[in-house]
């Protein structure tokens, strides 16, 4: 776990990220990348959360302190590589979930992918999988 914020001791407030947490906190800067949450996102946020309201207040806290892109780091410090890829096939999903990767989402995919250490040739099979999922246009 990581203890956020140099004067947290001074307020009595800390944040602590857990997995869990950096999982919510990663996938907020997915979904906020274009400026606008909008309702399917929320929607999304709320499956990943599962009802977990402790593990969305850490995640605002830590990245109210902590702006992004240096939350990446922070997120990376507590996630094993499993856990790594399991979150960058969600931050995927997140990203692709209306058909299109857009700029900034890749370049944050990128970023994520660079801060987790998690080779292109790893991923590649689940991007692939989840563009094949998220394009519906092949039902038209």
């Amino acid at each position: 776990m990581i203890i956020i914020g140099i004067f947290d001791k001074l307020t009595g407030k800390t944040a602590t990220l857990n997995p869990k947490s950096a999982l919510v906190l990663s996938a907020i800067t997915v979904i906020a990348a274009d400026g606008v949450i909008d309702q399917a996102e929320m929607n999304d946020l709320a499956k990943i959360c599962r009802g977990d309201r402790k593990s969305i207040d850490t995640a605002m806290e830590v990245l109210k302190a902590n702006k992004f892109p240096g939350v990446i780091d922070l997120i990376a410090n507590v996630l094993d590589e499993k856990q790594k890829i399991a979150t960058l096939a969600i931050l995927c999903d997140l990203a692709m979930s209306d058909g299109v990767l857009a700029g900034e989402e890749k370049a944050m995919l990128q970023m994520y992918m660079d801060k987790f250490g998690i080779p292109e040739a790893k991923m590649t099979p689940i991007i692939e999988a989840i563009a094949i999922k998220n394009d519906f246009s092949i039902f038209s």
